[in-house]
């Protein structure tokens, strides 16, 4: 208290008692919160007492939903009790990240969100259904993993120096694949060419499969792609893999460097999925949730199904999720606005 505030009442029901304020409520009132603190304690030791859904933003069979089906399938022996997905595709992800903010906040609906959902969108779309900072509690990652670089096989590019040299050459910037107009691969790219200052243009496609058909056939020349989609193509010599985003070498690409190991190490960058609740989910319901998440990651054979996609089981506290997406919307919103990209 100031010296100003010292002459003032205090304010109704509240009665000074050195730093603290003490609360003076009638007999009932106590009661009514007591009881209620005791209802929502015994929902939380109790969690969960019927199935939990988690909604999945994209298609069922894509690696997002794949992904989560496999990872709910092992967390339900560490959270005890069963963990329905569902999938709600829309509006680039808008539509299941609106059902579950709006749902309620007890723990039995989560949502499967990832580095769209919770990084891009809020950058590029100048309007949103929800605000994901606020109108969600972040729980723990899932999943992360890096991409990679190709070029058509068979092109005289071999490294990244000789993309970067090759674009310089001639009058018009170089083509590159893009499955789309502000998705991840995109962007990846548009930070590759203010980082290194190679001279490339984007062809959005409608889909990561045909962009990189053409990439395969030589009808573009180069783009970032997800190693599920490219390592086939680099495994039946289409494609020729010149550097993964990842801080280590991708199991499924031991031959192919790190942009690290190019000198390159602020091109190091993931494609992460996480889970979260509506806001004002309980904490300790939070806790439980990522407690099993962590365990999950553990699981030897989760390891094994996502390492095909170039991914890997990971968690980390909610505190640790939410200063990651301020990080990554940071870095991301930055990218965006270097590329001029907007969408309504």
């Amino acid at each position: 208290m100031t010296r100003r505030d010292e002459g003032r009442a205090a304010p109704v029901g509240l009665r000074s008692a050195g730093r603290r304020k003490v609360l003076r409520v009638g007999a009932g009132a106590v009661t009514g919160l007591v009881l209620g603190a005791g209802r929502q304690a015994g929902a939380e030791a109790t969690y969960p007492e019927r199935p939990v859904r988690v909604i999945v933003p994209w298609p069922a069979g894509g690696v997002s939903d794949s992904g989560t089906r496999r990872i709910a399938a092992v967390m339900e022996k560490f959270l005890g009790g069963r963990i329905l997905v569902e999938n709600r595709p829309g509006a680039s992800g808008q539509l299941a990240t609106e059902v579950v903010a709006r749902a309620a906040p007890d723990g039995y609906t989560l949502l499967s969100g990832d580095i769209a959902t919770h990084g891009i969108n809020p950058c590029i779309y100048t309007r949103m259904r929800v605000d994901v900072f606020k109108d969600f509690q972040p729980v723990s990652l899932r999943a992360r993993g890096g991409m990679v670089l190709v070029v058509h096989a068979g092109s005289p590019v071999r490294t990244l120096a000789d993309l970067v040299a090759a674009t310089r050459g001639g009058a018009e910037p170089i083509p590159y694949a893009s499955p789309g107009l502000g998705t991840l691969q995109h962007l990846e790219m548009e930070r590759l060419i203010d980082i290194t200052g190679a001279r490339l243009r984007p062809v959005a496609y409608k889909g990561e499969a045909p962009a990189l058909t053409d990439v395969a056939a030589g009808q573009v020349p180069v783009m970032v792609a997800f190693p599920l989609v490219a390592v086939p193509h680099i495994q039946s010599g289409r494609l020729r893999a010149l550097a993964v985003t990842s801080r280590t070498r991708l199991a499924s690409l031991p031959d192919t460097p790190t942009f690290a190991e190019l000198g390159r190490p602020e091109l190091e960058s993931y494609s992460w999925g996480a889970f979260f609740a509506p806001r004002g989910t309980p904490r300790p319901i939070v806790d439980r949730v990522a407690r099993a998440v962590a365990r999950s990651a553990e699981d030897p054979g989760l390891r094994q199904f996502l390492a095909p996609f170039g991914s890997e089981p990971v968690a980390c506290t909610p505190e640790a999720l939410a200063a990651l997406m301020q990080k990554e919307g940071t870095r991301l919103c930055a990218i965006v606005r270097q590329a001029g990209i907007s969408l309504e």
